[in-house]
């Protein structure tokens, strides 16, 4: 299957990247963004296949998404197996560090916890096959391209896949807004993955495969946060508490 990735941090991206097959690049005409033309100058020098098109045409292909000018139309994202993922912290002489991501509908949302994963140095995103957003457009466009750079694996149960995880010596932190322990009194500095869910949490069934499950504290009347926002505070906590460890 061919996807269409567009805006210019994620085509840059996306041309930095080995693994991809790309087919085309259009570019709207006219275009003077300096960046757009190092776009141009990059295809041309690896021989790819570019198209300079009307703004409109580059609209009604993309419904509408924010393309700043420039698509790409590429092969899908490589997938990794889960015991492929897991050898990348061995690779590394890194502790784990994983995130799975639950109910995530939202491809803009997952777009944006990506970005923030690549900052703090996950190893891989784990997400079910069934009942999360697509690896589309959107959500690279989200995440500025960084998600061309962080190894994802699709696994069919995540209680099983945290089983694997547990077995391995990685401790599984979960999240979920009932739970009496704060996220910051939970040593995250060791082998870890962080399950976090999404617009309707995570599920029981996940929960309870956990190790521990946290929640992140708020004022009376607040429900929850916004899942990026909630995913940074796990994320950079897991960094903190690994900066601040004794070699």
């Amino acid at each position: 299957m061919v996807e269409y990735i567009f805006g210019i941090h994620p085509v840059e991206e996306l041309l930095a990247s080995p693994d991809r097959a790309i087919e085309e690049i259009w570019i709207q005409k006219g275009a003077k963004n300096p960046k757009i033309r190092r776009i141009a100058e990059t295809a041309n020098r690896l021989s790819l296949k570019l198209r300079y098109e009307e703004r409109g045409r580059l609209d009604r292909l993309l419904s509408g998404g924010r393309h700043q000018g420039v698509v790409v139309r590429c092969s899908e994202k490589a997938i990794f197996s889960l015991d492929d993922l897991l050898l990348i912290p061995d690779r590394n002489g890194e502790d784990p560090f994983f995130l799975l991501l639950d109910r995530v509908e939202d491809p803009g949302n997952l777009g944006a916890v990506a970005r923030t994963a690549v900052a703090v140095g996950v190893h891989g995103l784990i997400l079910p096959k069934k009942g999360t957003a697509p690896l589309s457009g959107v959500a690279f466009k989200r995440s500025a391209g960084t998600l061309e750079r962080l190894p994802v694996a699709r696994v069919t149960n995540l209680v099983r896949t945290i089983e694997v995880l547990k077995k391995r010596g990685v401790w599984v932190i979960g999240t979920g807004a009932a739970a009496r322990e704060c996220y910051s009194d939970v040593d995250l500095a060791g082998p870890v993955a962080l399950v976090i869910g999404g617009e309707r949490g995570v599920r029981r069934l996940v929960l309870d495969a956990c190790d521990r499950v946290v929640s992140i504290p708020m004022e009376p009347g607040v429900e929850s946060l916004n899942l990026s926002v909630a995913a940074g505070l796990m994320l950079y906590e897991v960094r903190r508490n690994r900066r601040g460890k004794t070699p």
